[in-house]
């Protein structure tokens, strides 16, 4: 029990040490600024800025246009294949100097630690979210839920646009035009017109509410889903109703047709 109890003690200080050591081999900021000034300028002056700058740089990267750490986290993307270039040995690319292994590696070495500070400064944060419309699909569901009616109020919208990544349900590509915004109101006004008036409030009607005679055609399809929507089996039903009425040949003089219905 005392080693298990001593365990228990210590186990919580080892992992306290082991995270304060991660943490501690972990560079900043200011590490990798400083390792942007003293090991990274260098290497692209010797051996990237003479075709990556200038007025028509190569590939249309400017290697010349990153003075600080903030300015190659902004632009992170580029120095992500600049990591693939130097990685695959595609940059500098022959007949080119070519730099050691070891100063190569350095550069690697810094774009992947600058990539993975970072991803640790930002860990839980999904970035920037747009505010956006509904899509079409979105839109109809909550038509279909807050009345009650399946309108499809954007069978006549234009198809949504998808983003790069694919998926047509993001604020880069759910955006607002005026025509939309106009046939917005047009569903709008389209939902209102099967809105009908009832004794104790208002309900939705699958077909438009714009004459006397639609309300005519609203109560009478309420009474058919309200018949459509009960279980009966039929043959039972009338089986039940014969027997009520011969109850006396059947020797049941007494039953009620409350106790066949149940019985049945």
């Amino acid at each position: 029990m005392r080693s298990s109890a001593l365990l228990f003690v210590r186990l919580p200080i080892l992992c306290g040490i082991a995270i304060a050591g991660m943490q501690a081999a972990q560079p900043s900021d200011s590490d990798l600024e400083r390792q942007f000034t003293q090991t990274v300028r260098p290497f692209l002056a010797s051996y990237c800025i003479a075709c990556h700058s200038g007025s028509t740089p190569a590939a249309q990267l400017d290697l010349s246009a990153y003075p600080s750490l903030t300015a190659v986290v902004r632009d992170y993307p580029h120095w992500n294949l600049v990591l693939e270039k130097l990685a695959a040995k595609q940059m500098p690319p022959n007949p080119a100097k070519q730099p050691a292994p070891e100063a190569r590696q350095a550069i690697i070495d810094w774009v992947e630690a600058v990539r993975a500070n970072q991803a640790r400064k930002n860990a839980g944060d999904p970035g920037v979210v747009l505010a956006h419309r509904l899509s079409n699909s979105e839109y109809n569901y909550t038509i279909r839920d807050l009345t009650g009616v399946d309108l499809q109020p954007t069978r006549e919208f234009p198809v949504d646009p998808a983003n790069t990544a694919g998926f047509d349900n993001s604020g880069e590509s759910l955006t607002m035009s005026p025509a939309l915004l106009n046939k917005y109101l047009q569903a709008a006004r389209e939902v209102a017109n099967h809105m009908v008036l009832t004794p104790d409030g208002f309900d939705f009607s699958p077909t438009p509410m714009l004459v006397e005679t639609d309300r005519e055609k609203y109560a009478i399809l309420r009474i058919v889903n309200f018949y459509e929507s009960q279980p009966t089996d039929y043959a039972d039903y009338f089986q039940a109703a014969w027997r009520f009425q011969h109850r006396a040949e059947l020797g049941k003089s007494g039953d009620t047709q409350a106790g066949i219905a149940t019985e049945a």
